[in-house]
């Protein structure tokens, strides 16, 4: 007798696993498909992937982006003189990570792209923390 009660019990869990099984591959016995899941690539979920460098400020000052995305820099330093020409001020974008950052520059654009989760934060080497920006991965 007590040899039936465990073969029902195996019977009734191996039940269950097979039910399991089935829900999770597609479900109520229809063919599933065998082609793997094609994952999207990472993109950014931020506000931007195009942020400004200007006078004194990095616009947006915070943003948020998924790993693998790449930030660019774009340096919109420069302001009219009031007499046809124009000045433009000097910036970087330095990370305090010690990754790759921007050499000091008045014109032009820096990328980096953004591989591991976490935190970062930069800052201008003229004008120190003052003038500074973080960017979080996912």
């Amino acid at each position: 007798m007590r040899a039936s009660i465990v073969s029902a019990r195996a019977t009734r869990v191996a039940a269950l696993i097979f039910s399991a099984t089935a829900l999770s591959c597609g479900g109520s016995g229809s063919s599933a498909s065998t082609a793997p899941p094609s994952s999207p690539p990472p993109v950014a979920n931020g506000s931007t992937t195009n942020l400004s460098v200007t006078n004194n400020h990095f616009s947006p000052v915070t943003d948020s982006v998924a790993a693998g995305s790449t930030l660019t820099w774009t340096w919109n330093a420069c302001t009219g003189d009031g007499y046809g020409g124009s000045s433009c001020e000097s910036h970087s974008v330095q990370f305090d990570d010690g990754g790759p950052s921007s050499s000091i520059m008045s014109s032009g654009t820096f990328s980096r792209m953004f591989m591991e989760a976490g935190t970062y934060t930069y800052h201008c080497a003229v004008h120190g923390t003052a003038m500074s920006g973080t960017i979080t991965v996912h």
